[in-house]
């Protein structure tokens, strides 16, 4: 399994976000991908959606939804940035509406780095834990430890 953070620029200079935990977690098993509206990421370009799914919000009835077991899933996207971002980031790219979604539903976030602007919505460490456990992961307690470090 590969993450791959598709993050707003804005994100990259804040110290209060979680992805620079997943890669420094995962190492070579995620990559974090500067998101840029005119240029999009030759490697998001190339995934398969027969085996990515990004996770968001399926917002689109025509997009494509996705069964629960994500076990035969390769890669992973996820929109890195404030829930304002992501949605600019998902709107401005059609490219992403062409893999599946995924949803993380009933889980309320613990980060407290930031105001949440949603009431059920994850910071990007929280879904990537979520997902590594979904798969019992050897990297999931490392990296629910180092979160939990950083929230302090």
């Amino acid at each position: 399994m590969r993450f791959w953070l598709l993050t707003h620029t804005e994100e990259l200079k804040k110290t209060t976000g979680t992805g620079k935990l997943i890669k420094e977690t995962l190492g070579e098993y995620c990559e974090i991908i500067p998101w840029s509206r005119v240029t999009p990421n030759d490697s998001i370009l190339t995934l398969s959606p027969k085996n990515t799914v990004l996770i968001y919000p399926n917002e689109n009835d025509q997009a494509t939804g996705f069964n629960s077991d994500t076990s035969q899933i390769e890669n992973i996207i996820i929109i890195d940035g404030t829930w304002q971002q992501a949605k600019k980031i998902y709107n401005r790219s059609p490219y992403l509406h062409a893999f599946p979604h995924k949803e993380i539903q009933d889980m309320k976030s613990i980060y407290t780095k930031r105001r949440n602007q949603k009431s059920i919505g994850l910071c990007t460490a929280e879904v990537a834990i979520y997902l590594l456990d979904e798969r019992d992961h050897p990297s999931a307690k490392s990296l629910r430890d180092r979160f939990l470090d950083f929230n302090q």
